[in-house]
């Protein structure tokens, strides 16, 4: 729909560009004329004729109409870069959003296969008296809860498979699940004192930029509309009732005739018309103010969750480093039986959130960093 968008507008621009140039049309007729019952002989006529017009743009309205249409059609091929910017990002954060909702998936397995183990433990451990038939229900509520949950992560997964097959358009084609890329993404380098002029390759600016300079033309075509419009027009015409001899000199007439329309009437419409255009331009500068501001915003946003992402990953993965020690500790005390078998059940369960909570960062980081691309209209490159 963009390019077409495009497309209709490079149209639109080259019927208002041609009004500013000659128009020249051409005619042929012939006339076939018989007497009654036969009483005079058929007579026939050829007429031919060729019929020029030319509008003199002394105060610049055609030349301002055809400049709109111009900046109309530049803010349109804007539009549509802003379209495929906007495809990149969608395909790639629904691309990761797969990425996330399979390694949960996997995650949630092979935690399953863990409680599953430590369930037949606690049941040996039961068979042998070391234990009571409170820590075996407890074993078995991990299983059931940790199955509830992989059952949700794979209704997760088909909608984060569907999501992806709309955006890129092929719904027979996946990322293969054998050989998963890792989850981590590098981050855009930019250079220390990075210049704000790089907004300017925004397309939403660009195109603000270019609606901006077709309003400040359509003004320049309104208030010409109050000046006198000059015509020329002029013709050659021929008749002959014999064909051969229609272009002869004797057969043709010429006439030229130039024409002044001074608006006198219609000065109202005019006024309007210019108090029209004037005011849209003036929303065309706040809409201008209004994307660079929001330019501004959204390269802060991006820049300052950047460290913040990061410091959140990294503290959480010393968590799961000690999380895991925990763990450990404490199954070897509730095999002596210092401990009961509750503290391994809060240990696994931590372990186990921990775990999702790291992929959900490091997605919420793979999506700013695809959030600092859009913003800088399409990433930066040195």
């Amino acid at each position: 729909m963009a390019a077409l968008k495009v497309q209709e507008a490079r149209a639109q621009y080259n019927v208002t560009d041609a009004d500013r140039y000659p128009q020249l049309n051409t005619s042929l007729a012939a006339n076939y004329k018989g007497g009654v019952n036969g009483e005079n002989a058929t007579t026939r006529e050829y007429n031919a004729g060729l019929d020029a017009s030319f509008e003199l743009d002394f105060f610049g309205k055609l030349k301002n109409l055809s400049e709109a249409d111009r900046q109309n059609f530049f803010a349109s091929e804007e539009a549509q870069r802003a379209v495929h910017i906007l495809l990149v990002s969608n395909v790639s954060q629904n691309y990761f959003n797969q990425r996330l909702a399979y390694e949960q998936l996997n995650i949630a397995r092979e935690t399953l296969k863990n409680y599953q183990q430590s369930y037949a433990f606690v049941e040996q451990q039961l068979i042998t008296g070391s234990t009571n038939v409170l820590a075996l229900e407890q074993a078995r509520g991990l299983i059931e809860s940790t199955r509830a949950d992989i059952a949700k992560r794979e209704g997760e997964l088909a909608q984060a498979n569907n999501a992806l097959q709309l955006v890129v358009g092929k719904y027979n084609e996946l990322p293969d699940d054998k050989h998963v890329a890792q989850m981590d993404i590098n981050p855009v380098k930019l250079p220390a004192n990075l210049s704000s002029d790089i907004l300017l390759q925004r397309p939403d600016i660009m195109e603000a930029e270019h609606a901006l300079k077709a309003a400040d033309a359509n003004i320049g075509a309104a208030r010409a509309a109050f000046f006198p419009s000059v015509s020329l027009t002029g013709g050659i015409s021929g008749s002959s009732s014999d064909l051969s001899s229609l272009f002869s000199a004797g057969s043709g007439v010429w006439n030229f005739m130039p024409k002044i329309e001074i608006p006198i009437f219609n000065a109202g419409r005019n006024k309007a018309n210019l108090t029209l255009a004037e005011v849209r331009q003036q929303q065309t500068v706040v809409s201008y103010e209004q994307k660079i501001q929001t330019a501004f915003k959204e390269v802060a946003d991006a820049l300052s969750l950047r460290e913040t992402i990061s410091k959140q990953i990294a503290a959480q993965l010393r968590y799961l480093d000690s999380l895991q020690i925990t763990l450990q500790r404490a199954r070897g005390l509730y095999s002596s039986g210092a401990v009961s078998y509750i503290e391994v059940i809060d240990a696994e369960r931590a372990l186990f959130s921990t775990q999702q909570s790291i992929l959900d960062l490091k997605y919420s980081q793979q999506v700013n960093e695809i959030n600092l691309f859009t913003a800088l209209g399409g990433g930066w490159a040195a």
